[in-house]
């Protein structure tokens, strides 16, 4: 239990800061539109995104401990295929939904930032991190 918990955090960690990065970059403002509300500073933004990082990195960690057996493949291109499966049920499912609820504007870049965060640094991490 030790070891998901510390893969998790570790994972959960990246995960926030690729968060950052996307929140800092501009992505956001080529649709002209931000993901925080007013007043926006680096601190709240480095603190909510860590924050979720880890909390969720720990949970999805447990799952992958529990589900490992049933994931195809092994070490590195385990914890992708994990962290797709984990892309698409939380955050490419919430870009959708925040779709069809008017925001549109929001799909594309909560879809690629969530998907460099989550499918990309957290399965990597996730891979390497964890060994059964």
């Amino acid at each position: 239990m030790k070891r998901v918990i510390i893969s998790g955090l570790i994972a959960g960690v990246a995960s926030g800061i690729m968060m950052i990065v996307f929140a800092i970059s501009g992505l956001y403002e080529l649709f002209s539109i931000t993901p925080y509300f007013p007043p926006i500073d680096l601190q709240n933004i480095a603190q909510c995104e860590i924050i979720s990082g880890i909390v969720w990195g720990m949970i999805w960690a447990g799952f992958y401990a529990f589900f490992y057996d049933y994931v195809p493949s092994k070490g590195i291109k385990k914890g992708i295929i994990f962290a797709l499966i984990i892309w698409i049920i939380s955050g490419f499912r919430y870009a959708v939904t925040v779709s069809a609820y008017g925001f549109y504007l929001y799909t594309i870049p909560m879809a690629i930032s969530t998907f460099f965060s989550i499918a990309i640094t957290y399965g990597l991490l996730l891979g390497i991190l964890y060994k059964k």
